[in-house]
């Protein structure tokens, strides 16, 4: 049963992906390498694919937990230690660090989760060995993102987001609305955030999104609906906007396929699929100490 809802994930995804790609015609060689990006940002299905078993697995305590996410051509492992309920209902710290040969990004920051709502807010230091500050534009390409005229990009991310779903009509509405301030920025410069995958002028940016996820079985372990975000920069007095399908599907009490494919509708900017949000692609895995019925996977 899990492989067959895997299969139906991997190609139900699949066919969704190309529909908004092929819509905005763009380009597959501006396809960014994930493997030089640091680890998605939430998507707002992460509490959708929270499990009662979660709840059920052990009392509440202090633990440490870890969440994997697995993709094509990356591995982004995050651990947290808290108390409470580990992936349900808990207070903590998180951390995670990656790196590549095009750069890396390393987060630290305090969560506060309920089982319909979390609010988390941290800093997180971004480096890359491929991309650099950018001279001021009206407007940017891919190929301007490339151009090495100003220092090579590194900056500390001030981050606050909140989080939160409600079911509705046989599925769940939900919502992500996060801040940002960039800080270590050479004066007179704009930047590519790299999480964000936008074009901004320092400090602000905020991003807002919503979604719907409806079950497609009678558990909810199949769900699938789709998102759209919209990007602020104040700075640049400029919006993005994106949309896209979302795709979710629990395996096990411990694993999801997660998929997130938010491609650009309005921007003041030619990114191609640099201006897209294709980081969520893969497996998700869930551990933490203190587990009742730990399985892998």
């Amino acid at each position: 049963m899990a492989l067959r809802r895997a299969l139906a994930a991997a190609a139900t995804l699949a066919a969704l992906t190309l529909l908004p790609a092929g819509a905005g015609a763009q380009d597959p060689a501006d396809l960014p390498s994930p493997a030089g990006e640091p680890p998605p940002v939430p998507s707002g299905i992460d509490l959708l694919q929270k499990r009662s078993y979660w709840a059920r697995s052990a009392a509440a305590r202090p633990f440490v937990s870890a969440l994997m996410d697995l993709g094509v051509i990356y591995f982004r492992p995050s651990l947290a230690l808290g108390v409470g309920k580990p992936h349900w209902s808990w207070l903590g710290i998180e951390a995670y660090a990656s790196g590549s040969p095009s750069g890396g990004a390393e987060y630290l920051g305090l969560r506060a989760a309920l089982p319909s709502v979390e609010i988390r807010g941290g800093a997180r230091y971004a480096f890359s060995t491929t991309q650099y500050f950018l001279e001021p534009r009206a407007s940017y390409t891919r190929r301007d993102t490339e151009l090495m005229q100003g220092p090579p990009s590194r900056y500390v991310a001030a981050e606050l987001e909140v989080s939160g779903s409600i079911p509705l009509l046989g599925g769940s509405l939900f919502g992500v609305a996060t801040g940002y301030a960039v800080l270590g920025t050479p004066e007179g410069f704009y930047l590519y955030e790299e999480a964000l995958h936008a074009v901004m002028k320092p400090p602000y940016l905020y991003r807002a999104r919503l979604g719907y996820m409806a079950e497609m079985d009678r558990f909810g372990e199949l769900r699938l609906g789709a998102a759209a975000e919209v990007l602020g920069n104040p700075g640049r007095d400029s919006v993005v906007v994106r949309l896209g399908p979302v795709l979710a599907v629990s395996l096990t009490h411990h694993l999801d396929a997660v998929g997130t494919v938010m491609v650009v509708a309005a921007t003041p900017d030619r990114l191609g699929l640099l201006g897209a949000d294709l980081g969520q692609l893969g497996l998700r895995y869930r551990w933490a100490t203190g587990d009742r019925w730990p399985e892998f996977p």
